[in-house]
């Protein structure tokens, strides 16, 4: 069974500014690891997946050449696809397909283009959507989970899902609500079939779904045949399905991408397919899992102390600060007294100070900011 991975690394990521920003986005940073999340999340999949294959990577065009440069291969071993060619492809283990959007226009289209591509490369492939900015570990667990998955998609069809064993009643994740069990196959992992798909819930609702028992947090990873997602396509968005289709006949060139992302309907592939979907089944990750979206995820991934602090980076001096982050990933000292439920992030050219009651709004204050013309553009 051949798995090709496909890994989602676009957008800015705006929830960690000013350390993510247009230029550098968070899928180029160190967030949890030595490494940086996108070199992280290649690792993982690398060990999932034949040698013959090249995973898929789609970012945007515009930090396509740094992403490559990112992932410290040489240049022979790396395609940018819809961008400037960074070399030619070997067909080694080592090598890495770049799809470079012009325009970001969210992940249905990204998907119906790897999907097109990877049908056009090896065939009717099962695929395995990752995103970039995931914290996962340890990789043997999510190995077991992928290749149960993989089983699922090869001999059920249909659309696969990796669902998370709640851990806190959370309101920023989506929900799965799962049905009937199937069968047990490799690595033991449990796999249901998908009830329905809820969106983020209030707190009550959050709580209530994680005492039920029968939600888990959907992680906003799938696997399937490339077939059965292009079908999927042909039924509920068969607009971009035609689209897919159009770009693959001209051979992904730049000009065929860049008229399908100035044409195609911006769409999650969430709201777009998987909401829709009749055959879907998850797979409960045995494995811990965190969407790594914003500063708050910095406790998660390093603990907190006993006053409920997250203090990470070098040069940092805190006392008698509470329920605080404190992260310094600049050459400058960075002192912190008497803070109570602030998170103070200092990179080289910029700091943010904000009440972490707020940080789920900081897309919206960072609008203002830009809006407010103080700082130069570089910052964002």
């Amino acid at each position: 069974m051949q798995t090709i991975p496909i890994i989602l690394a676009g957008g800015i990521g705006e929830r960690f500014w000013p350390m993510s920003r247009s230029g550098s986005p968070k899928q180029l940073h160190a967030i949890g690891s030595d490494r940086c999340m996108l070199e992280e999340t290649l690792a993982r999949m690398r060990a999932c997946c034949p040698n013959s294959v090249a995973p898929v990577i789609v970012t945007g065009a515009g930090i396509a050449k740094k992403v490559a440069d990112a992932l410290k291969l040489s240049d022979a071993n790396i395609r940018i696809i819809g961008g400037a060619a960074a070399g030619a492809l070997t067909g080694t283990g080592a090598s890495v397909d770049i799809i470079a959007e012009p325009q970001g226009k969210n992940t249905a289209p990204a998907v119906a283009l790897a999907a097109a591509y990877a049908a056009a490369k090896y065939g009717d492939a099962v695929m395995a959507v990752v995103s970039a900015d995931h914290a996962i570990s340890p990789p043997e667990a999510f190995e077991q989970a992928l290749a149960r998955a993989a089983e699922i998609a090869e001999n059920r069809g249909g659309l696969v899902v990796f669902g998370i064993k709640p851990s806190r009643p959370e309101t920023g994740y989506g929900y799965i609500e799962t049905g009937e069990r199937l069968t047990a196959g490799a690595g033991g992992c449990e796999a249901v079939e998908v009830r329905r798909f809820v969106e983020k819930p209030n707190p009550a609702d959050a709580a209530a779904f994680m005492e039920s028992g029968g939600f888990l947090w959907n992680s906003g990873m799938f696997v399937w045949k490339a077939s059965a997602i292009l079908d999927e396509f042909r039924k509920h968005m068969p607009g971009l399905r035609a689209q897919a289709e159009a770009a693959a006949s001209k051979g992904f060139t730049k000009e065929a991408i860049g008229e399908f992302y100035s044409v195609c309907r911006k769409e999650s592939i969430d709201y777009g397919i998987m909401e829709k979907a009749e055959a879907v089944s998850v797979v409960k990750g045995g494995f811990f899992w965190d969407d790594l979206g914003s500063w708050e995820s910095r406790n998660r991934v390093y603990g907190r102390d006993d006053r409920g602090n997250t203090v990470n980076g070098p040069l940092v001096y805190e006392s008698e600060c509470a329920d605080s982050l404190v992260i310094n990933k600049s050459p400058h000292a960075v002192a912190a007294i008497g803070l109570k439920n602030v998170a103070l992030v200092a990179v080289g050219d910029a700091i943010l100070a904000i009440d972490r009651s707020r940080l789920p709004d900081l897309k919206k204050y960072l609008s203002e900011i830009k809006a407010s013309g103080k700082f130069p553009q570089e910052l964002f």
